[in-house]
């Protein structure tokens, strides 16, 4: 039985306030079969060996086994006088010592006892033979009878016997539910022992751990191909994570707009050449000509040539003075075509009033015709610039807000240094000097984009934990989120710094605490954890009032690390 000193015990530790009723009192009271008494330094009440005495005879009443944990030499010398078991401690076999001298109030009170029980044997051998006799003379009597009485008689007892039970079997059917309330009854009781004892007692173990708090900087790179990624050396791959909101707004259109018909016609243009001298002039296609404020372009390339000519052709000016002024006249027709639709382009024929960047005489001989008018809603420029005013792109913080609710932060680490946040140029749709159609209204868009670059936060962490260049024994008990300054791109690649703060302490998890723990009483079990290099704080709290040790079932045991700085 004392193989399970070493596990199923309750160790009770004596306060020196508590006097021998409080110690017989635990002892009754655990729930152990083994309990371990551990006495304080100064304890007067384990320096009587009365009180010893009540102790071992408590112990033995409660059938329990009592063992005295201590090195104090009265103490073992009197629990050696009434054989109770003594361990030096809670890991140590418990062993009955032997006595060296008995005190004279130990032989006394010794003596006394073996007084009292041989009064009391000879207090029991008179009733005994009083017994025999009283059995004896009902033996006669019974022999003297004849064998009729003799047969009444050893019938009576079954016959009683019967009407005993045939009682019991009546008051149960005459009190159904009397008998069923007492059963239900009884097994709710039985129901609810098993929940207070076996079911509901749980514990939270709640451990202070006392830690440091570090500083980390490293400086870092990083790359956009993941073949290139090396993280013990500082390397990681990156990648963009971005975003885009429109932001728009209808506006009215003011603008107008002739669709009409251009009008179409000819002119007539002339150059003078120097006699006897070669030369020419080329009209591309859309050279503007232009009277009275209405421009017309050439819808044609034309090309004016001397042609060899004699004097004569040059209208009788023979003279070589003249044909050098004046040369002789070379002339060709032009069709032009109005720079917009519209009536007013419908003009007379005029030889005169006409104007042109190209160095000829412009005439016309035919009118300008076929001009007309028809009017269409457009897109001003104005209506653009005061739609403008009235859109109204995300800003900056809402844009990041937007971006960062897309990635998993508990996967990535976002380099905060990176964000970039641009907006376009506003666009129209129609754009401007377009045609509006009947019903539609224009719409001005503008499209704001947020970026950022991601790395994988899982590989930064295990890069920080590896630089850390942690003792043995020792973990990483809080970090906080890591982040990059100065992220940059330079010739040389993409640059940054990691920085972060970490709190180390000892090694101690939750699965150590719970084999640590399990199955021993609260005192124990905080004892055996504040054991633990580290830890500064302990405490249990039970579910239940009537709780007073650890469950053994790890299910039930909840363990919560507090790290203090």
């Amino acid at each position: 039985m004392w193989y399970y000193f070493y596990m199923d015990k309750d160790v009770v530790y004596i306060e020196p306030e508590n006097d021998i009723t409080d110690i017989i009192a635990k002892i009754e009271g655990s729930k152990q079969k083994i309990i371990a008494l551990v006495p304080p330094k100064k304890a007067g009440v384990f320096r009587s060996v009365v009180n010893i005495k009540l102790i071992t005879k408590a112990g033995v009443s409660s059938g329990k086994k009592v063992v005295l944990v201590t090195t104090d030499p009265s103490i073992m010398k009197l629990a050696a006088t009434t054989r109770l078991p003594v361990a030096k401690d809670l890991n140590s076999a418990p062993e009955i010592l032997k006595p060296e001298t008995e005190s004279e109030e130990a032989k006394e009170e010794e003596a006394s006892d073996e007084v009292a029980e041989k009064e009391t044997e000879t207090e029991a051998e008179p009733e005994a033979e009083s017994e025999d006799e009283d059995k004896d003379e009902a033996e006669n009597e019974d022999e003297s009878e004849d064998d009729n009485k003799g047969k009444k008689s050893k019938e009576k007892p079954k016959k009683e016997r019967k009407e005993s039970k045939n009682k019991l079997v009546n008051w149960v059917l005459a009190h159904k539910k009397i008998s069923i309330f007492s059963g239900v009854g009884f097994l709710a009781l039985i129901l609810l022992l098993v929940w207070a004892f076996v079911l509901a007692p749980a514990v939270t173990i709640i451990v202070g751990i006392r830690t440091v708090s570090n500083n980390f900087s490293e400086n870092v790179s990083f790359t956009s191909n993941l073949t290139e990624e090396k993280v013990e050396e500082g390397r990681f791959y990156y990648e963009e994570k971005k975003i885009e909101t429109i932001n728009e707004v209808g506006f009215e259109a003011t603008g107008q707009k002739n669709v009409g018909k251009k009008a179409e016609g000819s002119i007539l243009v002339s150059t003078y050449f120097e006699y006897n001298k070669a030369g020419s002039i080329v009209l591309k296609d859309g050279e503007a000509f232009s009277i009275r404020g209405l421009t017309y372009y050439s819808a044609e390339s034309v090309g004016l040539a001397y042609n060899g000519r004699g004097k004569e052709d040059c209208d009788n000016k023979d003279d070589a003075a003249s044909l050098i002024n004046y040369g002789c006249q070379v002339s060709a027709k032009v069709k032009v075509v109005a720079a917009e639709p519209g009536s007013q382009y419908n003009i007379p024929a005029s030889d005169t009033g006409w104007d042109t960047t190209a160095n000829v005489g412009v005439r016309s001989k035919d009118p300008m015709t076929g001009g007309s008018d028809e009017m269409k809603t457009i897109v001003a420029e104005a209506d653009v610039e005061k739609a403008k005013g009235e859109i109204t792109a995300d800003n900056e913080a809402e844009m990041k807000k937007k971006l960062y609710e897309t990635i998993d932060t508990e996967t990535s680490l976002i380099i905060d240094s990176s964000l970039t946040v641009s907006t376009a140029e506003a666009i129209s749709t129609p754009a401007v000097g377009e045609e509006v159609g009947e019903g539609v209204k224009p719409v001005l868009k503008a499209i704001t984009t947020a970026s950022v670059y991601v790395v994988d936060k899982t590989k930064v962490e295990e890069f920080i934990a590896k630089k850390a260049n942690l003792g043995e024994g020792m973990k990483i008990y809080k970090m906080d989120n890591p982040f990059v300054e100065n992220f940059s791109k330079t010739d040389e690649g993409v640059i940054g710094k990691l920085k972060t703060a970490y709190s180390t302490g000892p090694k101690v998890t939750e699965n150590d605490v719970v084999e640590i723990t399990k199955g021993k009483g609260f005192g124990v079990a905080q004892h055996d954890l504040r054991d633990i290099d580290g830890v500064i704080d302990v405490r249990i709290d039970k579910s239940y009032p009537w709780v007073t040790s650890v469950p053994g079932n790890a299910n039930k045991i909840t363990v919560v690390l507090e790290v203090k700085e």
